[in-house]
């Protein structure tokens, strides 16, 4: 018995749920079948339960929220410059193209001579880039000569470089302005003690001279002065510098083809900069005329003819409602059937005969709390007919009831009438002729909150129960 048991306990999943579900059906049934028999021996016999019809009909998934109608862009023009206001061709409430002339500012003279400036610098610049790849073997040939001539100098300054030690003459003339000295100064040892003044100018002051003089003679031969060791060791160093870099510069311009880099992109850089410089230019021009970017209507004009406008102040308000927008929200709890690319229906409160179609285009990455609740904010795009120029009013609220799915003109039962079997499968008890229920495998479709669609297993006019719930057709 032991056995008989364990055996059981151990079939697989895939063969015990049908079981059980059979098992299911057959108590479900059993339990129909007695209450029936209890009631054709009542007295007075009344059925058990309630039934539907199997009818056609439509289901729509959707969810339902408030929004408001917006303009598809919105574009705030301005004057790129200051100026004075001298047309305006349009009013507020008028339909215009992208292109249309709106308005002009007076006075284009300054303007356009701006334009001309900037195509000069231009034409300044690209022939100073030019003049680059012109004169690019000249530039090598003297760079080349400023390198010998940067070699001759350190040469020069290496040659005459002084250090300590170093004397400026030879042995012999050193020892014969020596000799010289001490001679003279012995003679002028001699005259000793002889303060006569006459004998004073004649002879001691002439002989003090030539001592110093041949003193003089002496200590320059001997060497060089500080001042003298330290100015030619500081030109050699200069003289190696300029030689290291006339040296840096042949090889640069060696290796890009007698153009230097850096010469290159400054010229580049400028040529640019007075490009965009004359595309500046040129957009003043052109905006001092102000065109409609697109197809709008004028929904605003911040002054008349004649006006002294500021660069850049709003000038004409531009809206495009031929696109129109609404920005609608609804409550979280239908968060999941809003969906990018979601069909929806708009109603406008002041138009409540008709209903736009529209597609959602934006859902907000958050949720919003108005007045105490969280909602999912977003956006839908009208459908308008191309043909038919008709335009909406911004602001006007609206209606919206977003489709998540929809199927229409299929089989429909009141969702009182499916039992669920598990894993995804339904079944429904369907009244035989006899008036015995019977249950049935149905495939269902969509389910809203009173019906659900039935793919296969009954046929239209069928009659299922629908347990104790009584529904209306």
């Amino acid at each position: 018995m032991g056995t008989t048991v364990k055996s059981l306990f151990q079939v697989p999943r895939k063969i015990y749920l049908p079981l059980l579900a059979l098992l299911l059906i057959l108590i479900i049934s059993l339990g129909f079948v007695i209450q029936s028999k209890a009631a054709q021996t009542s007295a007075t016999p009344t059925p058990g339960f309630k039934t539907a019809v199997v009818r056609r009909g439509n289901i729509v998934l959707s969810a339902t929220g408030s929004g408001t109608l917006v303009a598809g862009q919105e574009a705030q023009l301005s004057f790129p410059v200051a100026g004075k206001v001298a047309k305006i061709n349009v009013q507020v409430g008028d339909k215009v193209t992208a292109g249309q002339v709106l308005a002009e500012l007076a006075d284009l003279t300054s303007l356009q001579a701006a334009v001309k400036d900037a195509e000069l610098q231009v034409t300044l610049a690209e022939n100073d880039l030019q003049s680059l790849y012109d004169n690019a073997a000249a530039n090598l040939a003297n760079a080349k000569l400023a390198l010998a001539e940067a070699q001759k100098a350190y040469d020069d300054a290496k040659s005459k470089v002084k250090q300590k030690g170093y004397t400026r003459c030879d042995k012999d003339t050193i020892q014969a302005y020596y000799d010289q000295y001490v001679r003279l100064k012995e003679k002028l040892d001699e005259f000793s003690g002889q303060y006569d003044s006459d004998f004073y100018l004649t002879r001691i002051l002439p002989l003090k001279n030539q001592v110093a003089t041949a003193y003089a003679n002496y200590t320059y031969c001997l060497g060089y002065t500080d001042y003298e060791i330290e100015t030619s060791q500081a030109n050699l160093a200069i003289a190696e510098a300029n030689l290291k870099q006339a040296q840096a510069k042949v090889d640069t311009l060696e290796k890009n083809n007698g153009i230097d880099p850096v010469e290159l992109a400054k010229a580049q850089s400028n040529l640019e900069n007075t490009k965009l410089a004359l595309e500046k230019a040129r957009q003043n021009l052109d905006g001092a005329v102000m065109k409609a970017p697109f197809d709008g209507v004028i929904t605003a004009i911040n002054g008349q003819v004649g006006d002294s406008v500021n660069a850049g102040a709003t000038f004409i308000t531009l809206a495009d409602l031929f696109h129109p927008i609404v920005e609608f929200a609804i409550d979280e709890t239908d968060m999941d059937k809003a969906v990018i690319g979601a069909e929806a229906e708009i109603t406008f409160d002041a138009l409540p005969d008709r209903v736009f179609k529209g597609t959602v285009i934006r859902l907000n990455p958050t949720l919003e709390t108005v007045n105490g609740y969280q909602v999912l904010k977003g956006a839908i795009r009208l459908e308008m007919d191309a043909n038919n120029q008709e335009t909406l009013l911004e602001g006007l609220n609206a209606t919206v009831t977003i489709i998540t799915a929809r199927a229409e003109n299929v089989l429909v039962v009141p969702i009182e009438a499916l039992r669920d079997l598990g894993d995804g499968q339904y079944a429904v008890f369907v009244v035989g002729a006899d008036g015995q229920p019977r249950l049935t495998v149905v495939e269902v479709g969509l389910k809203d909150s009173t019906y659900a669609e039935i793919k296969s297993g009954l046929n239209l006019g069928d009659v299922v129960t629908t347990g104790n719930v009584e529904t209306q057709e």
